[in-house]
């Protein structure tokens, strides 16, 4: 988190939080992972001061943002119980939600699971007729 997060003595107003970040908006352009920082970091709810996903934030609203940023970025995943496994995971798409990311490990490692039980498919004993008579 360093260079995302300030001081908390190296500010005091919005203004210089702008001054001292903003530039390193930048570092999130090519970043895949913005919606997944966001849902991670949760910004809004913990009042988060600093970068994430792409914008600037102070108090948990976003003062600062790169062009390419989107809405659905922000939408952080709802979580549920059973966040964490796999029927999680399921809930989540059954209710057409971003996927949070405890559910998608989840599922990836029961994917794994799956993969590494399959049966391996039995060698076929190949013929050749053509040489009897």
């Amino acid at each position: 988190m360093d260079g995302f997060v300030p001081n908390q003595d190296a500010w005091k107003t919005v203004r210089d939080l702008k001054r001292l970040f903003g530039a390193r908006l930048g570092y999130c352009k090519a970043c895949p992972f913005r919606a997944e920082c966001i849902a991670v970091v949760k910004p809004s709810q913990a009042m988060f001061d600093g970068i994430a996903g792409g914008r600037l934030w102070c108090n948990g609203l976003v003062i600062d943002a790169l062009d390419d940023v989107s809405d659905d970025e922000l939408a952080e995943p709802k979580l549920r119980p059973s966040c964490g496994t796999e029927a999680g995971a399921k809930s989540h798409s059954r209710n057409d939600e971003r996927i949070c990311p405890s559910c998608r490990q989840a599922a990836r490692e029961m994917d794994a699971r799956r993969q590494a039980e399959k049966p391996k498919q039995q060698e076929q004993l190949q013929l050749d007729f053509a040489g009897t008579t």
